[in-house]
Formats: structure tokens, C-alpha cells, sequence
């Protein structure tokens, strides 16, 4: 009178719980794989550019500095002094005074 045979428990939905928490488990060992092979990856790429031979030397400077301008105009040391190459040049500046819209 203990009971009897009534038969083995139900352990259906622990057992699907553990089989969801081993998939969870298996998926997250997978992104930590993906993830310390693009690491490692990474790290090859840094080590190789920190080996590469240095760039050759930039060109030897110029031992004169060039014109801005290609106007013959504006590089001459005369119109230099006088402003030629930003006065004479300039779109914006159509009178000599100032001019405010809608002021007569």
C-alpha cells in the first residue's frame, strides 16, 4: 500500500530543457570560436604591417615654393604687393562699397 507501480515520472520537460540549453550552449561556444579566429586573424594582420619594411623617403623638397596662382599676373612681386591676385580675381566683389540687398 505504498503506492504501487504507478510508473516512471515525467521528466519530458526537463529533459527538452536541457537539450534547448545545450543547443544555447553549443551556439555560444560556436560565436566565441568565430570570434577568437577573426581575433587571431586580427592580430596577424597588425603583426605583419609591424614587420613590413618601412615606406621609401617622400621626394626631396622643392627648393622653391610655387605659385598658387598660374596667373603670370598675380605672381609677379609688384601686383603681389598690390593685391592683383585676390582683388582683381574675386567674384563675389562687384562694387567698391559695400552692398546690402533691399538698402537703397
Amino acid at each position: 500500500m505504498c503506492g504501487g507501480g504507478g510508473g516512471a515520472p515525467d521528466n519530458s520537460a526537463q529533459i527538452r530543457m536541457q537539450q534547448e540549453q545545450m543547443k544555447l550552449q553549443r551556439e555560444q561556444m560556436a560565436m566565441q570560436q568565430e570570434q577568437a579566429n577573426a581575433q587571431k586573424a586580427q592580430y596577424q594582420e597588425q603583426l605583419a604591417i609591424s614587420k613590413a619594411p618601412p615606406p621609401p623617403a617622400p621626394n626631396p623638397v622643392a627648393q622653391a615654393a610655387a605659385a598658387a596662382l598660374e596667373n603670370p599676373m598675380a605672381t609677379s612681386p609688384q601686383n603681389i604687393r598690390a593685391g592683383v591676385g585676390r582683388r582683381k580675381l574675386r567674384t563675389d566683389a562687384t562694387s567698391a562699397g559695400l552692398s546690402i540687398p533691399g538698402v537703397g
